[in-house]
């Protein structure tokens, strides 16, 4: 068996749906994420493989079925992140075992701190999403995420970068991506920092990629991030019981940013069988509980299943926090209802009485 078996064959064996391979003259050329020598200098390869999340809890998850599906997508996505960890970890080990240098690549919340205003920015050790695509394990969707015919971009990457000279495989092409445009992905966005016209253009080991342009990161931070869970057509949230008006420019998103700062503060963590996870590229200071993700989990690879998640999410109504820190999910107008006679402006987290409200709110449900 050739070097690119035994790992492909290690992979597939840990969990791993596809398995591709790069090398430094395929990812030559691109922006900084593609350079597979800064966590290796010796580098002269890099593997990419992923892990797809489960079909069922995503529907699940979409359509806010019960309060603690929150948490078990939490630990089901905390988990795929364990086993692609595991399975770069025993392949750099193997590597190294054969005579190699290898090095695993953390697969989120790892960023390059040497890079000015990283904080906002967050630009990875090494872009998982540009090692997919140049490697053929994935293609672009026009999110940004990253995915294929058969998951979607309901994926987690993985990679490994090392010495050993392995045979590159070929980008997807084009005519077999999984990706039609269709921008569903832009419309789920609570605070649309995709744009749904204007295109991110990079060149990759002379292969172009295209995807949306990012409208502003501290729009994804407010609502992925959990301080804002409202959409902004008002008929359906995220996970997060957060609640802030619509920005309608910059200027507004950044008071949004420092506001949510503070007051995120003031509600207290989501009670439920997850309780988050501590990044250590922050220190260890900041616990994440996820909330979102709808740009991720919306596209399934192909046009009638996307078509009926996203019905399914713009049908699963809105999330309220009790006082204990549990959330409940109400249809959309008793949500609003709900949430209008919270005393507390902006995130109404606190009010008197609130279990009397609930079962009069549930009575007329």
């Amino acid at each position: 068996m050739t070097l690119e078996q035994d790992i492909e064959g290690m992979l597939l064996e840990a969990g791993a749906k596809k398995v591709g391979f790069a090398t430094l003259e395929t990812m030559a050329g691109g922006p900084k994420g593609a350079d597979i020598t800064y966590l290796l200098p010796e580098a002269q390869s890099a593997i990419s493989f992923y892990v797809p999340f489960n079909k069922e809890m995503i529907l699940k998850y979409l359509g806010k079925e019960e309060p603690s599906i929150r948490g078990m997508h939490e630990e089901e996505n905390i988990g795929i992140h364990r086993i692609i960890w595991d399975a770069s970890q025993h392949v750099k080990r193997w590597l190294v075992e054969q005579g190699y240098k290898a090095k695993s690549v953390f697969p989120n919340n790892q960023y390059r701190m040497d890079i000015p205003g990283w904080q906002v920015t967050l630009p990875p050790e090494l872009s998982l999403r540009y090692l997919a695509v140049r490697s053929g394990v994935a293609s672009f969707g026009w999110s940004g995420n990253v995915g294929t015919k058969e998951h979607g971009t309901a994926i987690i990457l993985g990679g490994i970068v090392t010495d050993a000279k392995l045979e590159p495989t070929e980008p997807i092409p084009k005519s077999e991506s999984f990706c039609d445009e269709c921008k569903i992905c832009t419309k789920v966005c609570a605070y649309q920092m995709f744009s749904p016209t204007e295109e991110t253009v990079v060149t990759i080991g002379g292969e172009t990629f295209r995807y949306s342009k990012r409208m502003n990161k501290m729009r994804c931070f407010l609502t992925c991030g959990g301080s804002n869970g409202l959409h902004s057509s008002g008929k359906f949230s995220t996970w997060s019981p957060g609640r802030y008006d619509y920005p309608e420019n910059d200027l507004e998103v950044s008071r949004l940013m420092s506001l949510a700062m503070t007051s995120q503060k003031k509600r207290p963590p989501i009670k439920d069988c997850s309780s988050g996870y501590q990044p250590a590229s922050f220190g260890g200071m900041a616990n994440i509980q996820l909330t979102c993700g709808n740009c991720q989990f919306v596209c399934a690879g192909n046009p009638k299943e996307t078509a009926q998640r996203y019905k399914i999410l713009v049908n699963s109504g809105c999330v309220i926090q009790k006082q204990d820190g549990s959330l409940e999910i109400y249809p959309t107008d008793k949500a609003k209802e709900l949430f209008e006679s919270m005393p507390i402006k902006n995130q109404r987290l606190y009010y008197k009485d609130y279990k009397s409200k609930v079962k009069k709110l549930k009575k007329e449900a």
